[in-house]
């Protein structure tokens, strides 16, 4: 039997200050431009997240094993961490040594067929030790370039991310052609824009991106913003609750992540944002919009709380741009689904590219019973963390795998039970 933590309401006025993680996407691309130049990844003061983490202790063993060369294949094991074994895919072929590249048994069934394809039509050497188009990798030593890349973003914009961040160790002026339906947007980006922080030049030209430059420090050690993705589930929290404020220590609206797009979400879900000094602070007020049509393609890591969200207001919700979502950690939408209807919300897979949320159109003001529902999350931590507000609306939730959260907000449940008037328990 899997661990389980108890979320249990006490009713009480919700109000307090929110610390929240340092983004681990920030981090994460950060910590692969201090590698590629070998700068001294101590002076970052990265997130605490398992992700970020593993990737530095991965990024510094790397370095340690390029003093050496090695007879037999050097493994890298990324467990579940798809940024962290995308992002070494890339970099990896650059190096002097054989490494073999695996994960998890969930990284294993995770595509990653693009970025590699992509590699290879550049001359890389890399081979798929079991199944083609997945996980694990043998990537040996080759002698190519990245000046002109093609790669399908449909299906994460961590492949154009991989690509992007190795390209300027190689100092040349490089042109990338993106292809289909580009996934997430904004985290391309948010890649762009922290590697124009360290000196490379980039221009935009509908779906090619053009970089010049090499990797140059900056005079001052560079600060990771707060997570604009951990704030959707105390966004989430205040709207189903329809009261309360919280001050989320440390975040700005002027940030570099897509996910920032909360502000506006979550306007019509009763929920308003006022920066601060010191952070955002937000508030339960407003009206509700209860019929909600919001598309998630830029967005993706919002929507288990937002979806979450309208399910226990009672909106009626037409939600796209979710394909990546059955390709994350774990299959997202299927465990929404199913989870979802444990709870009694109806929501429903059109087969059409679009997800519909079966309401009422009005919420039931009476107070549910979830004490004896156990969410099973599948090991991950935004199921684990967009499932547990519902404790608000229903006595209390328990909640399988609460450790998952440890991959991106490693302090979620301490931040529960010190301020939201909502206690974590075995």
């Amino acid at each position: 039997m899997q661990d389980s933590i108890t979320v249990i309401s006490k009713n009480s006025n919700l109000k307090g200050e929110i610390q929240l993680p340092l983004s681990k996407s920030i981090s994460n691309r950060v910590l692969m431009i201090y590698a590629a130049m070998s700068w001294n990844m101590d002076e970052l003061n990265i997130s605490e997240a398992d992700d970020s983490q593993l990737l530095k202790k991965h990024l510094a063993y790397i370095s340690k094993a390029e003093n050496t060369q090695y007879d037999e294949p050097i493994l890298i094991d990324c467990k579940n961490a798809g940024t962290v074994l995308r992002f070494l895919c890339a970099f990896l072929t650059t190096k002097n040594n054989e490494y073999i590249l695996t994960g998890s048994q969930r990284m294993l069934q995770r595509p990653i067929g693009p970025l590699v394809e992509s590699l290879l039509d550049m001359g890389a050497d890399i081979k798929y030790i079991e199944d083609e188009q997945y996980p694990p990798l043998n990537i040996s030593p080759s002698d190519f370039q990245f000046n002109n890349v093609t790669i399908d973003a449909t299906l994460s914009s961590q492949f154009v991310s991989s690509v992007l961040l190795a390209i300027p160790l190689l100092k040349e002026k490089s042109l990338i052609k993106l292809q289909g339906d580009i996934s997430s947007w904004p985290y391309i980006k948010m890649t762009l824009e922290l590697m124009a922080a360290f000196g490379i030049e980039h221009t935009i030209n509908a779906q090619k991106i053009e970089l010049q430059g090499g990797y140059k420090k900056p005079g001052y050690v560079f600060e990771i913003e707060y997570d604009w993705s951990s704030a959707s589930y105390w966004y989430q929290i205040l709207a189903i609750a329809g009261k309360g404020e919280f001050l989320l220590q440390g975040l700005t609206k002027k940030s570099i992540q897509g996910d920032a797009a909360l502000i506006d979400i979550f306007i019509s879900l009763g929920v308003k944002s006022y920066p601060m000094e010191n952070g955002i602070l937000i508030k339960a007020e407003g009206e509700i919009n209860y019929n909600q049509n919001i598309d998630f393609k830029d967005i993706p890591d919002l929507a288990p709380a937002v979806i979450n969200t309208c399910a226990a207001l009672g909106v009626m919700g037409k939600f796209t741009g979710l394909e990546s979502l059955n390709l994350k950690e774990s299959r997202r939408m299927d465990i929404i689904i199913a989870q979802l209807d444990k709870l009694g919300y109806d929501l429903r897979d059109t087969d059409f590219g679009e997800y519909v949320l079966i309401n009422s159109c009005k919420p039931e003001q009476k107070q549910k019973d979830f004490s004896k529902i156990l969410i099973n999350t599948a090991n991950d931590h935004r199921m684990a963390m967009a499932f547990a507000p519902f404790a608000i609306i229903g006595k209390s939730i328990q909640i399988e795998n609460e450790n998952s959260v440890n991959k991106s907000y490693p302090f979620f449940w301490e931040e529960m039970q010190k301020i939201f008037n909502i206690y974590t328990g075995y």
